[in-house]
């Protein structure tokens, strides 16, 4: 019995080790909870719909608005749920190395010639009643073992009844093909590193709806604005008309400078109107990206509280090209497929070898005529075995395996071409977005100088006008050109801030610029 003991524990030690071997990085993720999708503004909370008044005036800040579409949009609720699905797909290659129980219960009614009774007709019979129970598990190693309790009852109703039991440990473990934790694990780390991809196409997607905000919001303001240039015009035009009136009664202009004066206020009220009209559209337009319910707040008027501003800071390019490749979603997730594949390309090179296993198992028996005197033999070192062996197969061609490794060198190939690609476009994208930035802050600071310069020059026409010294024509001109003087600085400087949000999404850096935490 002692014997047998220290034969089985040292083989029992080694096979709970074993068993229990944690892969690498299973621990860093021991007790993580399940991967929850929970987007909040940082120092500001939930985005909540703001109270609408009244007179039904939705009036939202940028932040406001940012913290609706995080909350609403259903591109983001459905994106949510791919990290979660790679989770599943994680903890199913996890299992592989759970341990499984096992239980067989049989019996079988022998019924056979007797050779001592044969020319009697004599037969002889007998029952066999089997109760097996035991555990098997794969190891990190490769391998796999079975730990196995037989339980044998044998009535032959004629010379004799037994009890026999049988406690055996077998283990087979790969030597050249499927050996070692590489083999073992590369799905493991591949459902991790998809797992990371689709967190990090989680991030692009908020990346880009917030970007949609930022733009819908700008280009309202744009709007809001252009519409205020159009009616300032009118009105110009409308005390232009007045003047004229007033002149013609007191006999110092000719009725034409009435007409052609009431016929640019017409073409001024055409103006309110497109801009009025745009006003509408670019509600709907944020409406739709804030992903508004029908009837909750599509019947009411946005007022945006927040107004673009204007300050030049000087852009590294070099610096916003590092940024971008140290942040870009794109980038992040094409390295881990890179990552893949090269798994998958040491993996496939591990299937051409050949199957050399080593066997070996350790068993002890026992035998008796009523239950539990088995047992006792069982315990005794006279009836163990032992067993060690090798089994090698050699596939002959192999073509399928071969097959798998080159296609899958190919693939990781292709998907470092296709990451070398990447960092150009990344390249490109951030020195396009930092020269639009630069051109549109020089168009800033052009046009407002010409709105400046158009002020005055109306100003002096005006005077002009009053004095005779000049016509109505020459007045309505520099009122059209003051308009579009003024309406060319406000869409510079919405553009200008719509270049800053794009040159954060090419950087990678809007979740941070923004302050959202996933």
């Amino acid at each position: 019995m002692r014997r047998a003991i220290e034969v089985v524990m040292p083989i029992l030690l080694v096979l709970f080790v074993a068993g229990t071997l944690v892969p690498p990085g299973e621990a860093a993720e021991a007790g993580r909870e399940f991967l929850k999708l929970d987007l909040t503004l940082a120092q500001a909370g939930p985005a909540q719909p703001p109270a609408v008044p009244s007179a039904g005036v939705m009036a939202l800040s940028l932040r406001d608005s940012i913290g609706l579409a995080l909350k609403n949009n259903l591109d983001i609720a459905v994106e949510g749920f791919n990290p979660n699905l790679r989770e599943q797909d994680l903890t199913s290659e996890k299992a592989v190395f759970d341990p499984s129980a096992f239980l067989e219960l049989s019996r079988s009614d022998n019924r056979a010639a007797s050779a001592s009774s044969f020319f009697s007709g004599g037969r002889a019979l007998s029952d066999l009643w089997d109760f097996n129970t035991g555990v098997k598990q794969k190891l990190p190693t490769g391998g796999n073992y079975e730990l196995r309790f037989n339980n044998e009852y044998l009535n032959t109703h004629s010379t004799s009844t037994g009890f026999s039991s049988r406690f055996a440990l077998t283990l087979t473990q790969p030597l050249l093909k499927n050996f070692g934790f590489e083999a073992t694990e590369t799905n493991i780390r591949i459902a991790t590193n998809n797992q990371s991809i689709s967190k990090e196409q989680l991030r692009l997607k908020v990346s880009d709806i917030v970007t949609q905000v930022q733009n819908g919001y700008f280009d309202l303001i744009f709007a809001i604005d252009n519409l205020e240039v159009q009616r300032r015009s009118l009105r110009l035009a409308q005390d232009l008309v007045a003047l004229n009136t007033a002149r013609v009664r007191a006999g110092v202009a000719a009725p034409v400078e009435v007409t052609q004066a009431e016929a640019q206020e017409a073409a001024r009220v055409q103006d309110v109107i497109l801009a009025e009209k745009a006003v509408r559209d670019a509600e709907d337009t944020l409406k739709v990206v804030l992903n508004l319910p029908v009837g909750g707040g599509w019947g009411q008027e946005i007022r945006p509280t927040d107004t673009p501003s204007f300050e030049v800071k000087p852009i590294n390019q070099n610096e916003a090209i590092q940024k971008a490749l140290e942040n870009r979603y794109e980038y992040k997730s094409a390295k881990l497929d890179i990552d893949n594949r090269e798994l998958s390309v040491r993996l496939t090179r591990n299937q051409l070898l050949p199957d050399l296993s080593l066997t070996s198992s350790v068993s002890t028996n026992g035998f008796g005529g009523v239950y539990g005197s088995d047992l006792s033999e069982m315990g005794s070192s006279h009836f163990a075995s032992y067993s060690v062996g090798v089994v090698l197969t050699v596939p002959l061609g192999n073509r399928s395996a071969q097959a798998s490794y080159l296609k899958a060198k190919l693939t990781a190939d292709q998907a470092r071409t296709s990451l070398k690609q990447l960092v150009l476009q990344i390249t490109q994208q951030v020195r396009e977005a930092v020269r639009r930035v630069e051109s549109d802050a020089k168009r800033v600071e052009a046009n407002r100088a010409a709105r400046v310069l158009a002020e005055e020059q109306l100003r002096v026409e005006q005077r002009r006008l009053e004095a005779g010294v000049t016509t109505t024509f020459n007045v309505l001109s520099f009122q059209r050109d003051l308009a579009a003087a003024q309406g060319n600085e406000i869409r510079a400087i919405t553009d200008y801030n719509k270049s800053l949000a794009n040159l954060e999404k090419v950087r990678g850096t809007v979740l941070e610029r923004n302050r959202i935490e996933m």
